[in-house]
């Protein structure tokens, strides 16, 4: 399995061990995470934390 896609299930983990949706996000540039997350939309009561949003900030 690609790196970057077993870091991205990794962070779905830790959404779904949290109570949320099952969703990560990797951002990669030049072969390098630069950021990672995970779905937040229910534990944080946002309509904005998607897993994006969350490697955005990382």
């Amino acid at each position: 399995m690609d790196e970057f896609m077993q870091v991205a299930i990794e962070e779905a983990e830790k959404g779904r061990d949290e109570g949320g949706v099952p969703i990560g996000s990797v951002l990669v540039h030049e072969g390098k995470i630069i950021g990672r997350g995970h779905n937040q939309r229910q534990q944080k009561g946002s309509a904005i934390l998607h897993g994006e949003m969350s490697a955005l900030e990382d």
